[in-house]
């Protein structure tokens, strides 16, 4: 049998497109003859495919769109070699015709994708003609003041673009006669994150923080609701006698049967909670940041979501025992408040991230504009008024109950002489519709928690979402959840102090919520402190003092991270790996290992790395910045790490030569001491090569000697006749360079009192003259009002129409005169002036 040639379509395929040629205007009457010297059976199938029935034509017909529609043949390359089974068919066959011919050359058309090169020979020497020029890379470069900034460039996540699939190989050509489908709609594509620059990092923090006092108020707010008198004797009915007994056990029971009780009386409130409220709205859910302006203005409140937002809202929705979740578990938290049960009222806070790669806000649904509904002279309305139908009087049939006749919708010219019945049926009412499923994160944000006083514990209790009692693992979302966040957990008593309970609830809150945290930004810890000052209880007592060592002993049996990315900034381990550029590691002692890749030359096939404690992680200096500090580094001291230069804007100059600045050294803390600074003798300072003094810390001030920290120091000190030296206190950067700050002066010890008693003296003198400018001012402007009062009785007495009696103007005049030199005399001592002294007339001449 003879090999199947690549070009050939098959014959249902061939059939299909002699049938198109012929639709198309194609000839189609000429049929493939036999060919020489080959395949068996084809010439008849050829010959037989010429007589099409007229029916399939009319098929062909209808089916396929106008000739104009159907794209043209994509022009194809085709490959000149010719192949072995044609030389030897050419060989062995007869002369053929011309259509033979022709159609063999159709036949060994092959179809590639790409360009192939001219000769056979010459491929290889013209391979690279035909490759894709390489796609050059592009290097950014950046300078920083730390190299920990490089570290901190976090991606807000980053989604590459899938690669292109590769294009099919070239094969048959087919042809599939069906209905044209609807285009589908493009795959969104995936929109890379752009890098969180360093000033949006600060307005990210500065945002959090904010939105979490919001936060905080909002729930004092719902606090105070929650201890509503009303409120409480509306839901107090709900329980009975038999859960008031439990809920409130006897002290004379045991310990043990005390806390049972309290178990059993909250198992049955929940499951009588859960039995009457209805949960119709939608509560809180995670804040997340918008991607661009436009998703902000065009955000729109969900029609589900919660609309609690006064306390008459929140009176009757325990009324009505309806509500989200959220206002579910706050008056679950008021009923047992209602029944003298010590009760907290627990939210997890759903503040705006201030790290990056966290999830975006959706994009806002963009509006579809209605297409306008065309007014038609063929679209008429019609009337069924009284059992006649008349065509062109415009009805609302179309909107009414009553079923449409089937004849009137066949368009007949003489429809409306037909007598038609009246069809009467009973109007339908519209469905109901149903109401829409709250899809919300399977973990609460609201909760409660009750005093267990015979084991002096909290209890947390969630009797809606996860129906839960005693069991604070349960309320821990997932990393992935968009809809649930657990980062401050604060629970407030009736009192309306706050605890932060965090840690009772999260499995890893050092190495994974406390990032997520204000505390682990810089100075964080002080800031929180100090915004929950605000609702502390201003005493410990004997239950939080037992609570703090609860937490800590939590916070404590935290295991160690298994994730490498979970060490970093972890507070109490590190990896080697994680060190900043002034970061080393002194006397280290393995805290255990971790699974850091595959090795096949490590026992197990897996690579080991050293976990350290941070406690052996110790911040290095140069000799530079520890004399900033007051400290110098000792003599013989080896640097413990040697950072290489940081890279300059103007390094890309440089090209592959080899970097030759020296690096810096860095020395630990212990490898310094205080400063030795010279002492003052003969009331003589000392200075530097710049004429003053390195004042970085009090201490390096020098023996014998005073810093005198006011700007009038240094003149005070020349007035005396001292020797003095300016302090320099710091630098101030400007981008690369710093410039100096100085701040006062040094001087003896013996001249302190003298320099500060003209320095007295001098402020004294420039209070004088602020005052006697001011003095000068006042007197301005009462020289201005007189000039303009003597100008008005001027014009008054000699053209006077408003005033029938120009002896009110110069009583006027007069008055503020007397005002005048009273104020003046009071103000300045007799410092006054006469009307008289009045230097002109004020553009009039004096009388």
């Amino acid at each position: 049998m003879p090999p199947k040639r690549r070009g050939r379509p098959p014959k249902n395929a061939l059939a299909d497109e002699k049938d198109l040629n012929a639709f198309t205007g194609f000839s189609d009457t000429t049929a493939t003859p036999k060919k020489a010297g080959g395949r068996k059976g084809k010439g008849k199938a050829s010959s037989s495919r010429a007589a099409v029935p007229d029916v399939y034509r009319e098929m062909l017909a209808e089916a396929l769109p106008a000739q104009s529609d159907i794209p043209e043949r994509p022009l194809k390359r085709r490959k000149t070699g010719r192949r072995e089974s044609q030389t030897a068919v050419a060989s062995s066959a007869k002369a053929p015709d011309p259509v033979t011919e022709d159609t063999d050359e159709d036949e060994d058309i092959e179809f590639e994708d790409v360009l192939t090169p001219k000769d056979d020979d010459d491929a290889e020497s013209d391979e690279d003609e035909f490759k894709l020029p390489a796609k050059l890379q592009q290097t950014a470069y950046r300078d920083s003041d730390d190299e920990s900034e490089d570290e901190d460039n976090e991606w807000e996540g980053v989604d590459f673009d899938t690669l292109p699939a590769e294009a099919e190989a070239s094969g048959d050509l087919e042809l599939t006669l069906t209905k044209k489908a609807p285009a589908a709609e493009p795959k969104a594509t995936t929109r890379r994150r752009k890098v969180v620059s360093k000033d949006e990092k600060v307005i990210r923090l500065q945002t959090h923080k904010m939105h979490v006092l919001c936060l905080l108020s909002h729930l004092d707010r719902r606090n105070e609701w929650v201890n509503d008198p009303e409120t409480k004797y509306t839901l107090r009915k709900l329980l009975d006698k038999k859960t008031l007994g439990f809920l409130r056990p006897r002290t004379d029971l045991s310990q043990f049967s005390q806390t049972e009780s309290l178990k059993k009386g909250l198992d049955q409130a929940c499951v009588m909670w859960r039995t009457k409220f209805k949960i119709t709205a939608r509560g809180t859910r995670r804040s997340l940041w918008a991607e661009n302006d436009e998703d902000l203005e065009n955000y729109v409140l969900a029609d589900d979501a919660d609309t609690t937002f006064d306390k008459s809202e929140f009176r009757e929705a325990a009324q009505k025992l309806k509500g989200s979740r959220d206002v579910g578990a706050q008056l679950f938290c008021s009923l047992l408040r209602s029944a003298e049960v010590e009760t907290r009222l627990v939210c997890s806070l759903q503040p705006l991230s201030f790290n990056a790669g966290g999830p975006s806000m959706p994009q806002a649904p963009k509006k579809k504009a209605r297409p306008a509904t065309p007014e038609s002279d063929e679209e008429e309305a019609v009337n069924t008024h009284a059992g006649n139908f008349q065509f062109g009087t415009p009805s609302t049939a179309a909107t009414s109950s009553v079923p449409m006749n089937p004849r009137l919708r066949l368009g007949h010219p003489n429809a409306a002489g037909y007598h038609m019945p009246n069809i009467s049926s009973a109007a339908r009412l519209p469905p109901k519709p149903k109401p829409k499923p709250i899809h919300e994160s399977p973990y609460p944000v609201f909760w409660v928690e009750v005093f267990d006083e015979a084991h002096q514990k909290w209890l947390p209790v969630d009797p809606l979402v996860t129906e839960s009692i005693a069991r604070p693992r349960d309320f821990e979302p997932p990393a992935n959840d968009r809809e649930n966040s657990m980062s401050y957990v604060i629970g407030f008593e009736e009192e309306g102090c706050a605890r932060d309970v965090t840690r009772r609830y999260t499995k890893a809150y050092n190495a994974k919520t406390r990032k997520n945290r204000v505390e682990s930004t810089p100075g964080g810890d002080k800031w929180w402190r100090r915004a929950m000052r605000l609702y502390a209880r201003g005493y410990s007592s004997d239950a939080d003092q037992i609570e703090d060592t609860e937490l800590a002993a939590i916070e404590a049996r935290e295991p160690m991270p298994k994730n490498i990315q979970d060490f970093k900034d972890h507070p109490y381990y590190a990896l080697e790996r994680h060190l900043r550029r002034n970061e080393v590691l002194v006397a280290p002692r393995e805290a255990g290992k971790i699974a850091a890749g595959r090795d096949k030359n490590a026992p197990g096939g897996k690579k080991m790395e050293s976990v350290y404690r941070r406690t052996h992680v110790k911040i290095a200096r140069s000799a530079d910045a520890w004399y900033r500090l007051g400290r110098d580094v000792k003599m013989g001291e080896q640097p413990v790490k040697t950072v290489a230069p940081k890279k300059r804007p103007d390094d890309d100059d440089v090209g592959d030569e080899v970097d030759e600045r020296a690096g810096t050294n860095l020395y630990t803390e212990d490898q310094t001491e205080p400063c030795v600074i010279p002492p003052i003798v003969n009331g003589r300072v000392p200075k530097n090569s710049f004429g003053n003094i390195d004042i970085f810390v009090p201490s390096m001030v020098p023996p014998g000697g005073v810093h005198i920290p006011y700007a009038e120091a240094q003149r005070a000190a020349r007035i005396v006749g001292v020797d003095y030296a300016d302090a320099l206190t710091g630098f101030e950067f400007r981008g690369r360079h710093g410039t100096a700050v100085l701040k006062g002066v040094v001087v003896a010890a013996e001249y302190r009192e003298a320099v500060e008693a003209v320095i007295v003296g001098l402020r004294d003198e420039q209070a004088r003259i602020e005052e006697a400018v001011r003095s000068a001012a006042v007197d301005k402007m009462w020289r201005r009002l007189l000039r303009g009062l003597r100008i008005k009785a001027h014009i008054e007495a000699t053209y006077g129409k408003d005033d029938p009696e120009p002896e009110v103007a110069q009583h006027e005049v007069a008055e503020v005169e007397s005002n005048a030199s009273e104020y003046l005399d009071d103000e300045y001592g007799g410092g006054g002036f006469l009307p008289e002294d009045d230097d002109g007339g004020g553009g009039f001449f004096p009388e």
